[in-house]
């Protein structure tokens, strides 16, 4: 295990080791480790999170994900950034603390233990989904795509009940990419009232723009008032980027931090005012011209395996806030097949192939086609048969997986004891329940490959399954 990651190497900042008792370590990921701490200076404090970003990761990430957090502010299921510091090339955020239970294991007793996501009755299915769709249709709002939406980053606490969406490490804008201080949030919330959802062939591709992360304020972070108020980033300290920030904080505060600064994009002075021809005739090698011309902006593919949308698998430029409902319509496929995680492989075109057998192969292929891409399968999935609609093919094999599925199956009863209910063991509904059409039919919509077509959180959340009620007329079916 890394040094970096340890309890040790937290408590070894000074800055950090004279405001906290560093408690535990909760969990890690690829770009940041969460450590629960307390207060020294509050008799009894509560439990907060604090994360912390490994220092090779990129300031742009960085600077995007606290600028993403303060705009949110916590609002509608949300997590909330109380604060965030630098030292030594560590950056940390502090967070409210949620005691939550884990989507894939749950305790019982010392020796028994059940999946969690097998105890939800249908209303907790419900509930479960409203509350992050709720949280997505607001992160939607403002253009943002969360990217990495599944059951390890949406937290029902234990004690207050209430569900929280987390970690926006691999968000950004859908319209800028990596967003920086020129990013006009408000803008994008008015446009997307007045236009509604962008067709596929308005999401174009963006490109992102490089720019220096403000300093944050010093004086209030980390800070008991802080605590109660949302962090806020202060102006510049440095104005010119060509020039090392030698700045510093007053000697009577507690942190030290150094500024971090992002090299521009090359422009203006530095280029020359002729455009070089190209000169590479049949050389194995690109040309000065050549090589001047702008790249193509990389695509996007982070997320979990599972999770991503065929549009992120297939690598297409177009990517936009629909690839979080796709996300939710695998969290969907589990509580509907009782099977977690629904697909266990860990390769995307796996995961592309297993679709192409549970959504049928047009469907797939239409996904496919809108993003310049051919799927080739072999052999090839039979079929929708004449008059089968897509929900009804899908309905079919998610009631197969389900009578199939070992855990929600009641093991046999002791001798001279009468059969116990599901319930007994943990498992709300059995392998047999019958869940309403509407939830295959929200299902259905949830994972349209075609990302145009693909149900928003703001149409999400007034779907009859998420309401309680069945499908009526007025609801159109999905297009094959």
């Amino acid at each position: 295990m890394s040094k970096l990651r340890t309890l040790e190497h937290v408590r070894s900042f000074e800055e950090i080791h004279s405001l906290f008792d560093v408690i535990d370590k909760k969990g890690q990921g690829t770009f940041a480790t969460v450590f629960t701490v307390k207060e020294k200076s509050v008799p009894d404090s509560e439990l907060y999170a604090l994360k912390m970003i490994i220092p090779t990761t990129d300031l742009k990430r960085i600077e995007n994900e606290l600028r993403i957090l303060r705009q949110l502010n916590g609002k509608h299921g949300v997590i909330k950034m109380l604060s965030a510091m630098r030292i030594r090339d560590h950056t940390f955020i502090l967070m409210p603390y949620i005691d939550h239970m884990s989507f894939s294991v749950l305790h019982f007793s010392s020796f028994e233990i059940q999946s969690y996501y097998l105890t939800f009755k249908e209303k907790d299915i419900r509930r479960y989904l409203l509350h992050l769709l709720r949280a997505l249709e607001y992160v939607h709002r403002y253009g943002i795509i969360h990217r990495d939406v599944k059951p390890s980053n949406f937290l029902l606490d234990r004690r207050t009940q209430k569900y929280t969406l987390i970690d926006f490490g691999l968000a950004h804008s859908q319209f800028e990419g990596d967003v920086n201080k020129s990013w006009n949030p408000s803008s994008v919330h008015q446009s997307s009232k007045r236009e509604g959802r962008l067709s596929l062939e308005n999401r174009h591709s963006y490109t992102p723009k490089s720019s220096y992360l403000r300093e944050l304020d010093n004086s209030r972070l980390f800070s008991p008032r802080a605590l109660e108020k949302p962090a806020t980033i202060k102006p510049p300290l440095c104005s010119a980027l060509s020039t090392p920030c030698r700045s510093s904080t007053a000697r009577g505060s507690p942190f030290s931090f150094s500024s971090l600064i992002l090299s521009g994009s090359a422009s203006g002075g530095g280029g020359s005012s002729t455009e070089e021809q190209c000169v590479c005739g049949n050389r194995l090698t690109l040309c000065r011209g050549c090589r001047g011309y702008p790249k193509h902006p990389p695509v996007r593919r982070g997320g979990t395996v599972g999770y991503r949308a065929p549009e992120v698998v297939l690598r297409s430029f177009r990517q936009t806030t629909a690839i979080d409902l796709w996300a939710v319509g695998v969290i969907l496929l589990t509580f509907l097949s009782g099977r977690y995680p629904f697909i266990k492989v860990d390769d995307d075109l796996e995961v592309l192939h297993a679709f192409t057998h549970l959504l049928g192969y047009e469907r797939m292929q239409q996904g496919a086609h809108v993003v310049g891409k051919r799927l080739l399968v072999d052999p090839k999935p039979p079929p929708l048969q004449e008059g089968e609609t897509p929900t009804v093919f899908l309905k079919k094999r998610l009631v197969t997986i389900r009578k199939n599925e070992r855990k929600l199956i009641a093991p046999p009863p002791v001798m001279n004891e009468v059969a116990s209910p599901p319930e007994s063991h943990g498992v709300a509904l059995s392998n047999t329940h019958k869940f309403p059409a509407s939830a295959y039919d929200l299902c259905t919509r949830l994972l349209d490959p075609v990302p145009s077509r693909r149900i928003t959180a703001e149409l999400a959340v007034k779907h009859p399954f998420i309401r309680g009620t069945e499908v009526r007329t007025h609801i159109s079916a999905p297009t094959k």
